[in-house]
């Protein structure tokens, strides 16, 4: 059975309504099974419209550790970023960057001018869906639920382009680079790079 994930804050800005109506739409039974772990203002909502949807398959989970979240997105095959409208400059999901780092596919269901839009469509890691676009986004989940291989190579893609864009190293030299750019001093920088080595 697979398992689509969305972990992270139920805001108002995130839009998951669009990702259940698609789940409703599809009605995978067993073979696909939602996780929405987290909690925030939102979580109500998102508890009457699948109660309203008589989904079944979907599980809640309020937030887990720092420690714990390597494991739990781990344990997602597709996950789940979403961004309302007229959000844009105002929030930017950063669970797409752990998503990219376990590389699984991603479903963005958001605006297509954002920061994350421009990663999954950069990166081939996904599709990204307009908000309320309930049939697009189902066709989008069929997609990645019936094939395997797509959802392997969107994985090593997302994996790729983490290690390429904000992985350890590329973060470090970015953090030095601004350190020899404002403070002009060398000394720091080399504390910096024996710290990460």
């Amino acid at each position: 059975m697979l398992t689509l994930l969305y972990s992270g804050n139920f805001g108002l800005g995130h839009d998951l309504d669009t990702i259940l109506r698609a789940v409703s739409i599809l009605n995978f039974d067993t073979s696909l099974r939602t996780m929405l772990v987290g909690d925030g203002k939102g979580l109500r909502d998102i508890q009457r419209l699948v109660a309203e949807l008589k989904l079944d398959n979907i599980f809640f989970h309020p937030p887990v550790t720092l420690y714990e979240l390597p494991l739990l997105l781990a344990s997602g095959d597709i996950h789940i970023v979403a961004q309302k409208p007229n959000t844009e400059g105002l929030i930017v999901p950063s669970k797409v960057y752990g998503t990219l780092a376990v590389g699984r596919p991603v479903l963005f269901v958001g605006p297509e001018q954002c920061e994350v839009a421009h990663i999954v469509q950069d990166s081939g890691c996904g599709f990204v869906v307009a908000p309320g676009d309930v049939k697009a986004a189902a066709k989008a989940l069929r997609t990645l639920v019936l094939d395997n291989e797509l959802r392997r190579m969107m994985g090593e893609r997302a994996k790729k382009y983490y290690l390429e864009r904000f992985g350890c190293q590329r973060s470090v030299s970015l953090i030095i680079d601004v350190i020899e750019r404002v403070g002009g001093n060398e000394h720091k920088a080399n504390q910096v790079k024996a710290v990460i080595r």
